[in-house]
């Protein structure tokens, strides 16, 4: 069995899926489609991709059998729809949409559709992830915990792409294009949180119109609180994530995760320690990292393939890719409105909001 493999929009991004892809048994690179002629042609003479396309409707009637959607973040919804309509195979770049309204619209064409599906989130395949997830059961019940991250991008980046940088295009700004990844990380680790509040900012990109500095508390059912904070503009600072449970606390930082176990757990000591100023013990340790298990953005894309060609379910469902969009658009609402935003997010409330931040009638700044 060989997959027909098509790539749409290919001046970024799929040129990744294409090296991913090009010497893999089982995969033909069969076409490629891109608005763009003069990069079409290029990207199709360097990876021998032997038909092309500059309509997107008569590339899903070729006998192309799987596609990857590279495109700006505006165009998946109706893209990935449309393939899954035509009987693809689809594995969509992050972010699946810009809206949940949209991602609704998408899964439901999932349900329906006969290939399967996916979304490219490679870092939840990370060692140290991996390693996390690994001791997650150790931790017990949810009490608190801390995420940073820090996705430095200049305005050379934002001048690359006249949709980058807008609530039109990209829906956002690190939250839901570099920051994605992070929440998806969180939400394959804990799932999604009762509620969110959070602030907003643009900080240093006088050229764009959307964040650039996020901060945030999730809330859990139980009273749990999260704290995440993201940013663009900061630099030369490690990704910390911190989890603590009522039995151990797991701390990740970089490549380098530790294990804490407390010699009582928390609840247990608060309610039975004749103490007035003691404090459970915690016992550390190191926790290996694989880092020879596949992982990166060349085996997520394989993966895929792989679960077509196996018959086994993709690592990211839609469904799945659709949780962390969930997360940015309770943020983004959660700052317009200055208050705390449940999840599910209210569809419409996010839709009305998104459409005065395109009309311009809201600002971040």
């Amino acid at each position: 069995m060989t997959l027909k493999w098509g790539i749409v929009g290919v001046a970024g991004i799929g040129a990744s899926h294409a090296k991913a892809l090009k010497d893999m048994e089982g995969v033909e690179l069969y076409a490629a489609c891109d608005v763009v002629p003069e990069v079409l042609d290029n990207f199709c003479e360097q990876f021998g991709v032997p038909h092309r396309f500059t309509d997107y409707g008569e590339f899903l009637k070729s006998e192309v059998e799987v596609v990857s959607i590279c495109t700006p973040h505006f165009l998946h919804t109706e893209q990935v729809i449309a393939a899954l309509e035509a009987g693809k195979h689809v594995l969509c770049e992050k972010p699946l949409a810009i809206s949940v309204s949209e991602t609704d619209a998408i899964v439901a064409a999932a349900q329906k559709a006969k290939g399967k599906s996916g979304v490219v989130f490679q870092h939840r395949l990370d060692p140290p992830v991996q390693a996390v997830k690994k001791v997650l059961p150790e931790l017990g019940e949810l009490v608190r915990g801390f995420y940073e991250c820090h996705h430095f991008r200049t305005m050379t980046y934002y001048r690359q792409g006249k949709w980058r940088g807008t609530w039109w295009g990209e829906g956002g700004g690190v939250l839901i294009n570099q920051a994605i990844h992070d929440l998806d990380v969180l939400v394959s680790l804990l799932d999604l949180p009762k509620q969110v509040t959070a602030r907003l900012s643009n900080w240093g990109h006088n050229g764009i119109e959307v964040e650039d500095l996020a901060t945030a508390v999730f809330e859990w059912e139980n009273g749990a609180h999260f704290v995440v904070h993201i940013s663009s503009v900061a630099s030369a600072l490690p990704t910390r994530l911190e989890i603590t449970g009522n039995n151990a606390t797991v701390i990740q930082e970089g490549r380098s995760v530790r294990l804490g176990r407390y010699t009582t757990p928390l609840r247990q000591f608060l309610e039975e320690s004749p103490e007035v100023w003691g404090s459970p013990k915690a016992v550390w340790e190191d926790v290996p990292v694989d880092m020879s298990i596949p992982h990166g953005h060349k085996d997520a894309v394989q993966q895929f393939a792989k679960a077509i060609l196996t018959g086994q379910e993709p690592i990211v469902s839609l469904s799945e890719g659709a949780k962390s969009v969930e997360l940015v658009n309770a943020m983004i609402l959660s700052h317009f409105t200055g208050a705390p935003v449940s999840i599910p997010v209210d569809r419409s409330a996010y839709d009305a909001l998104l459409t005065e931040l395109k009309q311009g009638v809201k600002r971040l700044r």
